[in-house]
């Protein structure tokens, strides 16, 4: 026993952080883990291995996990959310309620999970894979108010460091400024899909004033301006889109949606019937039909 305290205390500190990611990931892929033996794990982890990033990583996915507690819910009313359920019935055979699974987060274990991810931030602050993964935990507990600060921050620091990013084993992230800016788009969606209209004018906005002539950030800060019936606004913000693509097709139904609102017919016939001549054959077949209810 006195042989192998010995080795172990003059291996290299990363095969430390090696054996604890190891014994952890096998720890926490079973079914039923025993979350105290993993908790004795990143707290032996922690304490030997200083600044280990895979620590982080893994002690925030713990801790996010163990956050979102499924309960069981009974209801006298279908989901209108399309969730599948137990169907129960009474003695006659007749429905009398619906049994759904819910996922519950628990605050403090959230909280920790947070602060984990936090740390880790700030001593590795270019790593785009962290930065995402909180945001991404935000997200799925519906915090939406943070997810977007989370993304703004986000934003704000790309600008300070030229948008070169590290990826996981910290390698630099390839085309990082294409994939960041996608990215983003991925988060506007969310935001434009459950409604967040006043988050989702904050994340475009920003996104438009460090990336002015980028056609995909353009089109989603116009977006905004139709959603508040800005339709001027929304109109100059394509058209300058159309300078830098003159035949995306999405660009240019906006911009005949927009002639539309504004009842100048005669522009928006101009634009659908330019899709017709420049888009897909779905893209054609949607001005066609455009056309034909204007006429």
């Amino acid at each position: 026993m006195k042989k192998i305290v010995t080795l172990l205390f003059i291996c290299p500190l990363i095969l430390f952080g090696q054996d604890f990611k190891k014994e952890f990931t096998s720890k926490f892929r079973e079914n039923e883990y025993n979350s105290t033996e993993i908790k004795n794990i990143l707290k032996n982890w922690k304490k030997t291995s200083k600044n280990d990033v895979e620590y982080y990583i893994s002690a925030f996915n713990f801790y996010f996990k163990e956050s979102q507690q499924e309960v069981l819910q009974l209801t006298q009313d279908e989901s209108q959310e399309g969730k599948e359920a137990l169907v129960l019935s009474d003695s006659l055979g007749n429905k009398s309620g619906y049994m759904y699974s819910q996922i519950n987060t628990n605050d403090s274990l959230f909280k920790i999970s947070q602060n984990t991810i936090d740390e880790a931030i700030k001593l590795f602050p270019n790593r785009l894979d962290l930065r995402f993964g909180k945001i991404h935990t935000l997200g799925e507990v519906k915090k939406f108010d943070e997810f977007t600060t989370e993304i703004l921050k986000t934003i704000d620091y790309s600008k300070k460091i030229n948008h070169k990013w590290f990826w996981s084993n910290d390698k630099i992230l390839e085309d990082s400024e294409i994939f960041f800016i996608d990215s983003m788009q991925s988060y506007q969606n969310t935001l434009f899909q459950i409604e967040s209209d006043e988050n989702l004018k904050k994340v475009a906005k920003k996104m438009y004033n460090i990336f002015p002539n980028d056609i995909f950030v353009i089109s989603s800060y116009g977006v905004t301006f139709l959603i508040e019936g800005k339709n001027k606004e929304a109109l100059e913000l394509y058209l300058k889109a159309e300078k830098i693509n003159p035949n995306d097709t999405i660009v240019l139904n906006n911009i005949g949606l927009i002639y539309e609102r504004l009842s100048d017919k005669k522009n928006a016939l101009k634009y659908y019937q330019k899709i017709t001549e420049v888009g897909d054959k779905k893209a054609k077949a949607l001005a066609e039909k455009k056309i034909n209810q204007l006429k």
